[in-house]
């Protein structure tokens, strides 16, 4: 049971008999983008995806439900990779953005993907355009880079299914650095909630106390109780846990019933 997985691979049945996600997969994302394109009329769309297996799917697949729509391509871009992106590059497809008529630019990135997006914008020449993303770009907010945030505030988004775990929210406040001092991530996580460090040699932020409280501004920008992905991982570890309870039921009520189970599981199930 996948929590986030969004690959349509898994959609064969026959290959993948055992596989279970609680998020949809990419073809579902790109019915929901192109519903939108079809509510509100346009015509003339940008496209940037990510030079990945989700871009290049994405790209093909958009583009053949856009040529049958009557939707035209103003331009398409293959975003590359962080360490592959020198100045021309950049400034190339900033004068794309600049340049394009286009006013709905979709960005369909892999979540490797959505980091490399802050390189191609300028503190002072943002692109007013209308953005339609995928679930990755929830990413987005921890940038914490500024003309991106404001670029994207307003954007459309396919977001995940939202739902809430009872309990978190209790359990979220009562943490502090002091109970997890061997979680060695756990002082990187606190410092980007504060905006602080616990490193002694990090002088751009101020030095973390470990006392800092919790405040819903800070948990709204990060979204903390947003329970999207993190709402996927609790329903799929739910789910395997009721279904195990469940086998383990109707092996005790039934053993002959338990017998016959083993003729449909496989010994890596």
């Amino acid at each position: 049971i996948s929590y986030g997985s969004a690959d349509p691979i898994f959609n064969n049945r026959l290959e993948f008999p055992s596989f279970y996600r609680m998020a949809p997969n990419e073809l579902s994302e790109i019915d929901a983008i192109m519903s939108l394109i079809r509510h509100f009329g346009w015509k003339w769309v940008g496209l940037i995806v990510s030079n990945d297996d989700i871009g290049h799917r994405a790209n093909k697949r958009l583009q053949e439900a856009m040529s049958k729509d009557g939707v035209c391509l103003a331009f398409l871009i293959i975003l590359k990779d962080w360490t592959q992106c020198n100045r021309a590059y950049v400034m190339e497809i900033r004068k794309t953005f600049y340049r394009s008529s286009a006013k709905v630019i979709i960005l369909f990135l892999s979540s490797q993907s959505v980091s490399y997006i802050s390189v191609l914008f300028n503190d002072d020449t943002i692109p007013h355009k209308i953005w339609i993303a995928t679930s990755s770009l929830s990413l987005i907010s921890e940038l914490k880079y500024l003309p991106v945030l404001v670029t994207f505030n307003g954007t459309l988004v396919i977001s995940l299914q939202q739902g809430e775990i009872p309990g978190f929210k209790q359990f979220f406040y009562s943490l502090n650095p002091y109970t997890y001092q061997r979680d060695t991530l756990f002082p990187y996580i606190w410092g980007l909630l504060f905006d602080c460090t616990f490193s002694e040699t990090d002088t751009s932020r101020k030095n973390c106390t470990g006392n800092e409280t919790f405040d819903d501004t800070v948990l709204s920008f990060y979204e903390t109780f947003n329970y999207r992905i993190a709402y996927g991982v609790y329903t799929a570890v739910y789910t395997m846990a009721h279904t195990l309870h469940e086998l383990y039921g109707t092996m005790t009520r039934s053993p002959k019933s338990a017998e016959s189970l083993h003729m449909y599981f496989k010994q890596w199930q």
